[in-house]
């Protein structure tokens, strides 16, 4: 692999970041689907959660478009380029479109692997061959159209944490009424994570979609 860089630009963002709907945290909450009144909070604390998450995993789930600079970074005979989000978006009113040296690619002269982000660079006879420009520029749209269910479980699980914790005194170690309650609030030895950490369940289920870089 060459020493170059590459640079991730943000054509068209999403217009949201959310994993989970207000209606799903709801059942997932217990709240009354006709109860309005804790909605702004809730938006608040799935956006938080879903940034989090974004942050945790090292990728944006949502789906956007973008455009990826190359310098000099593409590797030796057959190896892909890889771009920095992924799955990337196949469909027809979908485009991807390849540069070397500012001229645009045949279509037929690369092969995707949608699911990673890998695109190959192939000859006339369809045999893959290395990148050979110093500029690589590809325009792409990268995310899921459908947020896995795992992920949205994850992001479920976190949001419930930390909607219960709110409004907890984050100094209070334990509470006992005698004959009646023991509480331990989570973060203490033995108990779950606090609402500010990611909950080890939540870290597992994310586990296969973090992007993990060297």
């Amino acid at each position: 692999m060459r020493h170059g860089y590459r640079i991730t630009l943000v054509v068209t963002p999403a217009e949201s970041m959310a994993l989970v709907s207000v209606d799903d945290a709801k059942v997932a909450l217990g709240i009354e689907a006709g109860d309005t009144s804790q909605d702004d909070a809730l938006a608040v604390q799935i956006n938080a959660v879903s940034m989090a998450i974004n942050n945790y995993c090292d990728r944006i789930f949502a789906v956007q478009t973008y455009r990826d600079q190359l310098r000099d970074a593409c590797g030796s005979y057959g190896e892909p380029l890889v771009t920095r989000q992924y799955p990337i978006v196949v469909a027809d009113e979908v485009s991807l479109l390849v540069s070397e040296g500012g001229s645009p690619l045949d279509p037929a002269l690369i092969e995707v692997f949608a699911e990673t982000g890998q695109i190959f660079r192939l000859d006339a006879t369809a045999l893959p061959i290395a990148w050979g420009a110093a500029l690589v520029a590809v325009d792409y749209t990268a995310g899921f159209v459908t947020i896995p269910a795992d992920v949205q479980a994850a992001c479920l699980e976190w949001l419930t944490l930390r909607w219960h914790a709110v409004g907890r005194d984050p100094a209070l170690r334990s509470e006992t009424i005698p004959d009646l309650i023991t509480q331990v609030y989570a973060g203490e030895t033995g108990a779950g994570s606090s609402g500010g950490a990611i909950p080890a369940g939540a870290r597992d289920m994310l586990g296969p979609y973090k992007i993990w870089t060297v």
